[in-house]
């Protein structure tokens, strides 16, 4: 069931519905004009997603992994520690606990399930779970591993966005940089930053950063990309065109003079 009621075809009826509709119709087809130019390959896409970037331009489609594995890893470890918290058993802890000991999955690994077997002496003398004496230790130790792997990461996202602009037949003028979000706002902070200080840092291109690169909430395919770049080209073709500022339909037209209205009926 839709909760959400269709605003965009109001008026309901008459000729300013008509007005409305055909206004649509026509915004719609121009979307649809740069939705065909992306897939024509007359401009190049470049996705951040999951672990890898990818280069999409027309047909032609190039992915590079920018996440090293060693993230993974590292995620899975820092999971040790939440998986201790959610089991309710000091004998199902202890257990846990020597059947990983056991393992030599990471170096990291190790420093984790020593710091837990102190934890879980300490917690057996006390009587009472106290996580937070494990996250005081755990934490230096993540801390300098999640530094190691944020290094890596930016370092081999810039490594393939040069490899873009070394190897591309297109200027960066002609290219559009977008982030799908997941599940995990580090997609969203780490991977757009990155893109957004390499290309502000590029000479070639007199773009604006925030006109190129774009964050995707929810994305998953690359029709999802075109489907937003598309939206935003044509948006700024009209604000640029009709309001003499190409990212004035980033907000609602009536929000500026609201904001006025708003200051008025609360005053400071």
């Amino acid at each position: 069931m839709t909760f959400v009621k269709d605003t965009i075809s109001l008026p309901e009826k008459g000729i300013l519905h008509t007005v409305n509709k055909r206004f649509h119709d026509a915004l719609n087809e121009r979307k649809s004009a740069f939705k065909d130019a992306f897939t024509r390959g007359e401009y190049q896409v470049v996705i951040r997603v999951d672990d890898r970037i990818m280069f999409v331009t027309g047909e032609q489609q190039r992915n590079f992994t920018v996440v090293s594995e060693d993230y993974h890893h590292i995620k899975a470890i820092a999971h040790l520690p939440l998986l201790m918290m959610y089991t309710s058993q000091q004998r199902e802890r202890r257990e846990l606990a020597e059947s990983f000991a056991k393992m030599n999955a990471h170096p990291l690994f190790k420093s984790c399930t020593d710091a837990i077997e102190r934890w879980l002496n300490n917690t057996e003398e006390g009587g009472l779970l106290n996580i937070s004496s494990l996250k005081e230790e755990l934490q230096p130790i993540f801390a300098k591993a999640m530094d190691t792997v944020a290094q890596h990461e930016v370092e081999k996202t810039v490594e393939v966005l040069n490899t873009l602009r070394e190897e591309s037949s297109l200027p960066l003028d002609k290219t559009y940089f977008v982030v799908f979000g997941s599940h995990q706002a580090r997609y969203k902070q780490l991977g757009k930053m990155i893109i957004q200080r390499w290309f502000n840092q590029q000479l070639s291109c007199y773009g604006s950063v925030d006109h190129h690169v774009k964050y995707c909430e929810g994305g998953n395919s690359i029709d999802d990309a075109y489907e937003l770049l598309s939206t935003a080209l044509a948006s700024s073709e009209l604000a640029h065109t009709f309001l003499g500022d190409q990212y004035a339909l980033n907000q609602d037209v009536v929000t500026q003079t609201a904001e006025r209205h708003i200051s008025q009926f609360w005053p400071k």
